[in-house]
């Protein structure tokens, strides 16, 4: 693969969970930073099959594999928030990527 394809830089981000006054819990980022990515833009649709809703994904992101990656870490793309559906591992030689499957939820604006 050529390094040449890992073309877009997305915001990636980790949320933890912290108890409020009221005891309720909220989520709370608890890390973010950007990483380059060959990004495949999918039609994301959601199906009803046999009494379950069947999701296909919207963006399908390929990265070099990093420990800061779990089946929780969101993406930020284009303005659009996205929550993680899939995540496999692809090996190339001694190099490992993750293959993540990612689904639209909501558009993101920067107020800073």
């Amino acid at each position: 693969m050529g390094i040449g394809k890992f073309n877009r830089r997305p915001i990636f981000y980790n949320e933890t969970y912290a108890v409020d006054a009221g005891g309720g819990s909220r989520p709370v980022e608890s890390e973010r930073w950007e990483q380059w990515a060959k990004i495949n833009d999918r039609s994301g649709s959601t199906s009803f099959s046999q009494s379950q809703d069947l999701t296909t994904y919207d963006y399908e992101v390929e990265v070099r594999s990093d420990g800061r990656f779990t089946s929780l870490t969101g993406m930020i793309y284009e303005g659009q928030v996205c929550k993680m559906n899939s995540m496999s591992i692809k090996s190339e030689g001694y190099k490992d990527f993750f293959i993540l499957r990612f689904t639209k939820t909501d558009t993101w604006v920067d107020l800073s």
